[in-house]
């Protein structure tokens, strides 16, 4: 029943981008500049403005005088806090605004995808306060977002009939959590969306690329959201119960072309004057990389595809790996699951029966001090704008799998936290700085120039050295590459992590209370208990409360895995005085004998603000 119900929502997604491809045949059948206004010519201007509040959720600490002080902590913020606040809680609509089209299921309505951040401009509106949402207890702050989308004349009626004419306006209605921090730890998967994703590719720290208002409550049998977990809330009902939901209009206007503001807004640059150029983003390496503890069976799908060479527990570095096309020419590899299709002939896709979808192979390859990896891209679409510019429409013709591609000015982004999108760095000296080096079409079998094709039209592939599992030849199309196509393929950054994970780097984003995913620090040594039986602490404080956090161990590794409050066996608030933290030993999932347990201490004070008490457990 499922594969039926995912079977119909690929059929009416097809139908969308088709229809949308039919709407925007040019952008398929011909190169860009044959559609596009030059550069100078005049092009269409859409303004964006948003007018909400954005809030610190108080709920988690408790009451009198700690929540008190955490209240004071926001309302003493500086500007500076709140607009980044404001920054993240309008990232939430990355998904919403990209796929919009899909979401709503109507051939008319296409991408309003978010401009690149350096063109946002963000105000604060009143001064902090605190107030009641949904009954949460929140300190929330009021601001106005305002952008301006720069794309070609035609595309604004193509994704918006509204949009069609100078002066024209949409609302898009937005459910938002009052507090954009820590969505997966309280609401869970409610309001994540990983329809095409293989499971547990949502983590505590990528949540925006999922963030997705109309998930509901599905089953396995029917599911348009969720893989991992079916919730029991739907998105709108969770947000309104543990965050507090905040209803908004992000309103669309269509202005007057100006060219001064054009050249004031303009983002990107092409590289070609025909084909395709790829070009890694390095920013995803470099803002968007997290170190953290993963366990491995020996059967995980990781494990069969290769991009964990063993099972257990293993330390990860996880980052977002992002190609963009600068080129003026269209990459379109179509259909993997259509036999006709020549890059299926080709053996260019390959189908896991694991995380049943079509890999493809050759997209690119990692390396962090000498470890190695490779990502087995699963879905080659454009799910980023990057270039604001009068020569990149605003229609997206490839955004689903069954139709694989990317556009001029158009990205693909692989996120942290998808299964491979990382190298292990379990046996790496993490300590010294190294370079992260992710690599782009190594073995160029995305064409960055024109494909040649025969006298009939049709592509040309050439046999290569590579096989596919099944022992076939995997051919290569033939390309007229534009002059040096890979030195914008490389990105690199340097990087260090001494220990630990995401949880016990410091907090960034003014995260708060027991629920929060850093700011953690290990308490030595590793506790051993009988696996199964009851263990009780008796932990004590002397002048501030602080989270004591109970993980898992690695007998292999010898650490604790620094776990978050999803996967922690205990999560408690401990006061001056004393407090009880009780719970079953864990099994340690890699030790050599069966049946040994044990378990590591991690604390935190219930603000960053507070001091890091020193916490005292006995008992055992």
């Amino acid at each position: 029943m499922r594969a039926t119900m995912l079977r119909a929502r690929i059929m009416l997604l097809t139908w969308v981008v088709t229809t949308t491809a039919v709407l925007c045949s040019a952008v398929l059948a011909t190169p860009l500049t044959d559609i596009a206004p030059a550069v100078d010519a005049p092009g269409a201007i859409i303004k964006v403005e948003l007018r909400t509040k954005v809030g610190v959720l108080l709920d988690e600490v408790p009451r009198g005088w700690l929540r008190d002080h955490a209240a004071a902590d926001a309302l003493g913020q500086d500007d500076a806090f709140w607009r980044d606040r404001a920054r993240n809680h309008v990232k939430l609509n990355y998904y919403r605004l990209v796929y919009r089209g899909l979401i709503y299921g109507d051939p008319t309505k296409g991408p309003l995808p978010l401009t690149p951040e350096s063109t946002w401009d963000i105000r604060l509106t009143g001064p902090a306060r605190r107030e009641l949402v949904n009954g949460h207890d929140l300190v929330t702050q009021g601001y106005q977002f305002s952008s301006y989308i720069l794309t070609d004349t035609d595309s604004p009626r193509r994704v918006e009939r509204n949009l069609a004419q100078d002066g024209g306006f949409w609302d898009e209605p937005l459910l938002l959590p009052a507090d954009p921090e820590l969505v997966l730890q309280r609401t869970g998967y409610a309001c994540m969306d990983e329809n095409s994703y293989p499971p547990f590719s949502v983590f505590e720290e990528n949540v925006w690329y999922f963030y997705d208002q109309t998930c509901g409550v599905e089953t396995p049998d029917s599911s348009n959201c969720h893989v991992t977990v079916f919730p029991s809330e739907s998105c709108r009902d969770a947000l309104v119960a543990h965050v507090g939901l905040i209803s908004a209009n992000m309103r669309f206007t269509r202005v007057r072309y100006d060219a001064a503001l054009a050249a004031a807004i303009r983002v990107g640059t092409s590289t070609t004057r025909v084909g395709a150029d790829l070009a890694v983003v390095t920013d995803g390496l470099r803002d968007e990389h997290r170190v953290m503890y993963r366990y491995f069976t020996p059967d995980s799908c990781d494990i069969a595809e290769g991009v964990i060479s063993a099972p257990g527990w293993r330390r990860l570095l996880t980052f977002s790996a992002i190609v963009r096309n600068d080129g003026n020419g269209a990459i379109h590899t179509g259909d993997p699951t259509d036999p006709n299709n020549p890059y299926v002939k080709s053996h260019d896709f390959e189908f896991s029966p694991c995380h049943h979808h079509y890999h493809f192979t050759h997209y690119g390859t990692f390396d962090y001090n000498g470890s190695p990896g490779a990502k087995r891209a699963f879905c080659l679409i454009e799910t980023n704008r990057y270039h604001n510019d009068e020569l990149t429409p605003l229609v997206a013709p490839h955004q689903v799998c069954t139709n694989q591609g990317m556009i001029p000015g158009w990205g693909d982004e692989y996120q942290f936290g998808l299964s491979g999108q990382w190298v292990d760095i379990t046996d790496v000296d993490t300590v010294s700085p190294h370079d992260l080096v992710f690599d782009s079409n190594p073995d160029h079998f995305m064409c960055e120039g024109t494909p040649v094709t025969d006298s009939s039209g049709n592509l040309i592939f050439d046999p290569t050295e590579f096989r596919n599992e099944a022992g076939e030849v995997i051919s290569r199309v033939r390309c007229n590459l534009v002059p040096k196509w890979h030195d914008n393929n490389v990105g690199r950054v340097s990087f260090s992590a001494p220990a630990g994970s995401f949880v016990t780097d410091a907090c960034t984003r003014g995260q708060i209370g027991p629920l929060r995913d850093c700011g953690f620090t290990a308490k030595a040594p590793l506790q051993a208990c009988r696996a199964g039986g009851n263990v009780r602490l008796h932990c004590r404080v002397r002048d501030e409360a602080q989270i004591v956090r109970i993980c898992e161990i690695s007998e292999k590794l010898g650490v604790g895995v620094a776990c978050t409050v999803r996967d922690s066996i205990a999560n408690v608030i401990v006061v001056p005085g004393s407090g009880d933290v009780s719970f079953p030993c864990p099994a340690v999932r890699d030790a050599a004998a069966t049946g040994t347990g044990g378990y590591s201490v991690y604390t935190a004070p219930i603000t960053p603000s507070l001091e890091d008490d020193a916490v005292t457990c006995t008992g055992g």
